[in-house]
């Protein structure tokens, strides 16, 4: 059965040239309760850190959870009782974000390489904060294995299991709906985080342009998070929905705090 439902959430959004603008959250289901998720989540993580490895640079680890803090705060409201905890995996040829049911976010080196501001990253990382609070990996996961699964595996010790689904987690492919709706929740939460919310349209746009010549690279992220011209132009009228404008890009910070990763 059905562990929760939510409520159908209104977000009304004034603009000085537009009025007020509304925005519809669907109705969201909780196939596994909270305290499940959150076990499994934890779960997860330690297989994808035992299988891949962590960037060392302890001032890039903490510049990337300053970043995700910002956004936190209407993702907390929107879905209370979830921590989140964000970590910069270490392949440069990488170039994927992925959410892991639970509160966990994981960036690549590879994808903060290719960025060329705070903002672009912000909204790749509001993107993946909305996937969690939608339930999305979750309810994908219950669907698949079914609840009762999931349940004992949250429970017990199953490393083999556990570790052949947390490797297909950075590649797995959510719904149309799915992604519609971490698309409006990362773009709401870019703006309200103060951030140019064109940021996330700047970056699929250079996804697009390298999606040519760099194919295998982009190969995880393509499977996730297609962007697609449809959703490009969707994302546009959500920031016009808004009616959002400016907001900060960050570059120099950006370019100093992920230094790092450009010394030879």
């Amino acid at each position: 059965m059905l562990q929760r439902t939510f409520l159908v959430l209104l977000i009304a959004t004034c603009t000085l040239s537009s009025g007020c603008a509304t925005v519809r959250r669907e109705l969201g289901y909780a196939l596994i309760s909270d305290k499940t998720e959150i076990k499994l989540g934890a779960k997860f993580a330690a297989q994808i850190e035992a299988q891949q490895r962590l960037h060392p640079d302890r001032g890039l680890q903490s510049y990337i959870q300053r970043v995700t803090k910002a956004l936190l705060p209407p993702a907390i409201e929107d879905r209370p009782g979830i921590r989140y905890r964000v970590k910069v995996l270490d392949d440069p040829k990488q170039i994927n974000a992925f959410a892991v049911l639970g509160g966990y976010l994981y960036v690549y080196s590879g994808l903060l390489l290719i960025a060329e501001d705070e903002a672009e990253i912000a909204g790749v990382l509001a993107h993946e904060i909305g996937h969690i609070v939608g339930r999305h990996s979750a309810n994908q996961l219950a669907a698949r294995f079914g609840m009762d699964f999931l349940t004992s595996l949250a429970l017990g010790e199953d490393p083999y299991q556990l570790g052949q689904i947390a490797s297909q987690l950075g590649s797995a492919r959510f719904s149309r709906d799915d992604e519609r709706e971490a698309d409006t929740f990362g773009v709401r939460y870019a703006i309200e985080a103060g951030y140019d919310p064109r940021g996330l349209l700047r970056f699929f746009e250079k996804l697009k342009k390298l999606e040519a010549h760099r194919r295998s690279d982009l190969e995880n992220l393509f499977a996730s998070h297609p962007p697609t011209g449809e959703r490009i132009r969707r994302i546009e009228r959500l920031i016009d929905q808004y009616g959002a404008s400016g907001g900060q890009r960050y570059r120099e910070r950006f370019v100093r705090e992920t230094a790092v990763l450009r010394r030879k």
